[in-house]
């Protein structure tokens, strides 16, 4: 897993009072105004009443969202939309956290269960800076992950695996593997014959 070290340079709080240069200053506000609208209608379409609505308009804003997919109400989009790719007929159910500060993709018929929290940034703990580490994550087709699962940073989980409700995955996932706990162990396995598709299984 490799991760990227953000410096300073690509903070969004970095001071440039120092350097005299009042344009820069300006096209920095100017920028973070814009992510601040963007986000503020991103809000907006996590409440949209129905899911043909909130796939729309989510594509508009980039997301790659394969037909029969579904995305419930009440969930957040972190970073840029356009980082996002979601399957063909796979199912993020409401409130969970999509991040994409970096690549984020959700292979097909995978579920992702409430309150589910996928992160592709986080701070690097180990440094003394505190800096943000970020890696792209990786879903594959037919992965379960259940309720208010965390799935970390440069996290890869493997084809039909499964995350048990509350699991912290810090490491890739083999396929078809079962695992729970904080952090993830292996505690099972699915059958490798999976072959069902979630759209027909809704009602």
């Amino acid at each position: 897993m490799k991760k990227i070290k953000l410096s300073s340079a690509q903070s969004p709080s970095q001071d440039h009072s120092n350097d005299g240069s009042a344009l820069r200053t300006m096209l920095w506000r100017t920028r973070w105004l814009a992510f601040d609208f963007r986000n503020f209608l991103l809000l907006l379409i996590r409440h949209l009443p129905t899911n043909w609505a909130r796939v729309k308009a989510y594509r508009l804003f980039g997301m790659k969202i394969a037909r029969l997919a579904k995305i419930e109400g009440g969930c957040l989009i972190l970073g840029g939309p356009q980082r996002i790719t979601i399957g063909k007929g796979s199912v993020i159910n409401r409130g969970v956290t999509l991040d994409g500060r970096f690549p984020l993709t959700i292979g097909e018929n995978a579920s992702i269960s409430i309150y589910t929290v996928i992160l592709t940034l986080q701070h690097d703990l180990a440094a003394p800076d505190f800096d943000l580490v970020g890696a792209p994550v990786s879903i594959g087709d037919r992965v379960f992950v259940g309720t208010r699962a965390v799935i970390l940073p440069g996290v890869n989980i493997g084809e039909g695996a499964a995350v048990a409700a509350g699991t912290v995955v810090t490491k890739d996932v083999e396929p078809f593997t079962i695992v729970g706990g904080v952090p993830a162990k292996p505690i099972g396995a699915r059958p490798r014959s999976l072959t069902y598709e979630l759209a027909d299984a809704r009602p």
